[in-house]
């Protein structure tokens, strides 16, 4: 069945000087601004950008999911009041140990899970934080969601732990954009892609890495309507089948077919039925299945 998320993307920025005494302040206000800003649009989902642990936190003012701080407090009351989920960016204490992180908090209260940084940069290591362990996802009702901070992105294992993990959204907070590697991500993980950055053109991408909404000179914090109800299919043993799914379904069906890629994705846009039940119904065969499949037959063929 349709599952739609109305999900936005935040532009950091901020009048704060990087270890200034009173930089913590300043970015707790600015940041506290910014949501508000996005209060009204009736959001399921926003992603904050990795500035907002970088300039508003030390490791001495980390906090501890069990006892919240200032941000994560932030995050916890505008997620209430919201009936919104956030992906924010925060310094959290976890057993002895600091990490630069995406708590992952929901409308009623809780924090569904947080992801911490698995590859700092070198600075980060000798500032004292501590790296995280690579994929995590977090159940929420803005769907599955999974985490990654800025260097990460360059780090093939915790790209392969997404696509293993399979969650319909990748919130990406950062300092730096990343480029071709957020369309690897997003096609690679066969997920949405929402990354938060301090400059424009951050926002969000679908499964085929393409840009749905992005932040630009005339807009701060990109969103968009995203169906998280799709499968992915090769058009291989599939293409056939698609005249007489569109003719029974119409509207209540998308197929959406690049032009340069070979794959296509379908999208139920109703109550009725999900993708997965076509996919059950005309018997396609999804893109990774497919991908496994010639695996093992080219491992046959060869021996």
């Amino acid at each position: 069945m349709s599952r739609y998320c109305n999900a936005a993307a935040m532009l950091f920025s901020t009048r704060a000087s990087r270890g200034a005494k009173d930089a913590g302040d300043i970015v707790l206000k600015e940041t506290a601004d910014a949501l508000e800003s996005m209060r009204g649009y009736g959001l399921d989902l926003i992603v904050l950008s990795e500035g907002v642990e970088a300039f508003g936190q030390t490791i001495d003012t980390a906090e501890d999911v069990t006892a919240p701080g200032p941000f994560l407090s932030l995050y916890l009351d505008f997620a209430a009041k919201e009936k919104c989920t956030v992906a924010g960016s925060v310094k959290i204490r976890e057993n002895g140990c600091v990490h630069n992180s995406i708590a992952f908090v929901t409308p009623d209260g809780r924090i569904a899970g947080v992801y911490h940084k698995t590859f700092l940069t070198d600075g980060e290591i000798t500032s004292g934080l501590t790296p995280g362990k690579g994929a995590v996802v977090a159940d929420s009702p803005a769907g599955l969601l999974g985490g990654a901070v800025c260097f990460d992105l360059n780090f093939d294992m915790i790209r392969d732990g997404y696509r293993a993990k399979k969650p319909g959204i990748i919130c990406f907070a950062s300092m730096y954009h990343g480029g071709l590697m957020q369309k690897l991500w997003a096609y690679h993980c066969r997920s949405y892609f929402i990354s938060a950055l301090p400059f424009i053109g951050g926002g969000i991408l679908d499964p085929f890495g393409r840009a749905v909404a992005l932040s630009d000179c005339y807009t701060a914090h990109p969103s968009a309507r995203i169906n998280l109800d799709y499968v992915m299919v090769h058009l291989d043993f599939n293409r056939d089948t698609f005249p007489a799914i569109r003719k029974k379904y119409r509207d209540e069906v998308t197929i959406d077919i690049p032009a340069d890629i070979g794959p296509a994705l379908m999208f139920s846009n109703t109550e009725k039925r999900t993708a997965m039940d076509i996919v059950r119904e005309y018997g396609l065969e999804l893109l990774d299945d497919y991908l496994d499949r010639m695996i093992i037959a080219n491992e046959k063929n060869r021996a």
